[in-house]
């Protein structure tokens, strides 16, 4: 074998990873908002988080995916620990689907012929207005190419055939029982760390299986193997995610053990009940080279199948076990430390990443509400007082906070992928960063509040009680204007009436500002307040007219 050769394989690797990539970036595409709208389903009992764990996976095409996806809504406290299970269990499932397709239509049933007309169809698709035409143009151009791929692999097979010692390897290696297996668990188990892909393992096990250069039962274990393989990325997600990541990624890990050691001790017995049970469907014997393909993707589903039924009753007790072996940390963390969304993570390139920027917007709003209290407690506190002066410090370090919160944030939406987004998707994730930039500008003018208040103290001073009136006022409609705010940021759907009333809190604090100006003026023209009195007082009045400026545009980032 050439190093032209090597680099053909290895690029047909690539052809095929990259035609599975698009299939699944079609499909998220093509399902819409609709995946954004799983979370409810997975809430609602074991069997339906199981179910969603299926479909989730047999559209991104990745059970690893779909397991990142899990462990970050984990870690926001989304789902709970046992719903996850039910999730991940689902996922393994589900990922069985590319292996049908792989085994119907590149083995049972050639369709290389049918590649490239396959991709002269695709084309109006990609030329039509609609974006869900698109979407499902470019899964039908992922599809061509995972088999384009998968057909140069196959030219590849008389290459390697040409090589005795590496045929005489793998034949060795088959011939010793049991440590054989072990031999081609691990080797599945390596390869799909670094391919990432169950389905890659899959096909180049098929390819191995079809040549005869290894057994039915052997490639049965490089199929087994793959499942470990995939708990790589997961693992890894969490590194930087909280205790309950930690346990959903563990739990994933633990579930393919546990299915690889079910499988183990009884492994030659499954096989001989995968190749029964395909020669009475009218599969024919995976023994023989024409039916392989069907006895491994019957193996594979059989296998994880058999699994998620021995476990989906146990998630209650496995979310028991995780939580003795991975106890809770104390939480020393800052007020604006993200709770929904982890940067550290791999981010999956879905519609449902979404959900979590939503739920952290939020989130982001309740911690923002909470800073304007403290200002309003500074205002109701003794001038110069230890408390005042307290919260002035603490307005401050949130203030800082939710600066690195807002980038944090940005940071997530700029990893999710547009190439996966349907329209309504790329429309709200538009939208999200508007409603982060404007809520961190009312941190920004609710920490510039506390720092007028601090320098009118350091100046001493003092308002007279009719403008301490007022600013009460001000403050109780700008309160009531965040307060609906929150409400909103809650909702789904945002009704009309929602960003009706609004606008109607949002023309009461402006009438209420121009009315105060001008009796702040002709005060002054009056004697009966200093400048500095008139400068402070307006500087918070302007602050707080601002802050109606940044609600109504958060509502209605919100509300589009």
């Amino acid at each position: 074998m050439t190093w032209i050769d090597v680099l053909t394989l290895i690029g047909a690797i690539g052809l095929f990873l990259y035609g599975l990539r698009l299939m699944s970036e079609g499909l998220q595409k093509a399902a819409g908002d609709s995946l954004r709208k799983a979370l409810s389903a997975m809430r609602s009992n074991r069997f339906a988080a199981m179910l969603m764990g299926v479909l989730i996976t047999a559209l991104i095409q990745s059970s690893s995916a779909t397991t990142v996806i899990v462990v970050s809504f984990v870690n926001g406290g989304l789902v709970t620990l046992a719903q996850s299970m039910a999730v991940i269990m689902g996922a393994n499932v589900g990922t069985t689907l590319t292996t049908w397709i792989i085994a119907l239509f590149s083995f049972k049933f050639n369709i290389a012929f049918l590649i490239f007309p396959l991709i002269a169809l695709s084309l109006p698709f990609f030329n039509s207005n609609s974006g869900r035409g698109n979407a499902w143009g470019e899964f039908i151009i992922g599809f061509s190419l995972l088999f384009l791929g998968l057909e140069e692999l196959k030219h590849l097979v008389p290459v390697v055939s040409q090589m005795p010692a590496v045929i005489d390897v793998l034949h060795d290696s088959s011939a010793m029982g049991y440590p054989s297996i072990l031999i081609f668990l691990v080797a599945g188990m390596l390869l799909t760390m670094v391919v990432q892909a169950t389905s890659a393992t899959f096909a180049i096990a098929l390819l191995m299986c079809v040549n005869q250069w290894i057994s039915f039962e052997m490639g049965c274990a490089l199929v087994l193997g793959s499942n470990i393989g995939t708990c790589l990325i997961p693992m890894l997600a969490t590194l930087s995610a909280n205790t309950m990541a930690k346990r959903a990624a563990l739990g994933h890990l633990l579930f393919n053990v546990l299915g690889m050691v079910w499988a183990l001790a009884i492994f030659y017995y499954l096989c001989d009940a995968i190749s029964y049970l395909c020669s009475h469907i009218g599969l024919g014997d995976p023994h023989e080279v024409d039916n392989v393909a069907m006895g491994l993707a019957m193996f594979h589903t059989v296998f994880n199948f058999i699994s998620l039924c021995l476990m989906l009753p146990l998630t209650t007790q496995i979310a028991r076990l995780l939580t003795r072996l991975i106890p809770e940390k104390e939480d020393l963390e800052k007020d604006f430390k993200l709770q929904y969304i982890n940067t550290g993570f791999m981010t999956a390139s879905s519609e449902m990443a979404l959900v979590q920027v939503q739920k952290e917007a939020s989130r982001y709003g309740e911690e923002v509400y909470k800073m304007f209290g403290m200002v309003r407690t500074m205002l109701d506190e003794q001038m110069g007082s230890e408390k005042q002066l307290e919260l002035n410090q603490r307005i401050r370090r949130m203030e800082e906070d939710s600066d690195s919160a807002e980038l944090e944030i940005a940071k997530f939406l700029n990893s999710v992928s547009p190439k996966t987004l349907s329209y309504s998707g790329e429309q709200l994730s538009r939208n999200l960063y508007k409603e982060v930039d404007e809520l961190e500008s009312i941190a920004d003018a609710i920490c510039h509040i506390s720092m007028v208040l601090y320098q009118k103290y350091e100046q001493r001073v003092r308002f007279t009680p009719d403008m301490n009136k007022n600013l009460s006022q001000m403050m109780s409609l700008i309160d009531i204007a965040l307060a609906h705010m929150l409400k909103v940021l809650a909702m789904d759907q945002v009704p009309q009436s929602a960003l009706n009333k609004a606008y109607n809190h949002e023309d009461e604090i402006n009438n209420l500002r121009n009315q105060l100006r001008n009796e702040i003026f002709d005060s002054l023209d009056r004697k009966k307040i200093d400048y500095y009195q008139h400068s402070f007082f307006m500087h918070i009045i302007n602050e707080c007219e601002k802050i109606g400026d940044y609600v109504i545009n958060v509502i209605s980032a919100a509300s589009e």
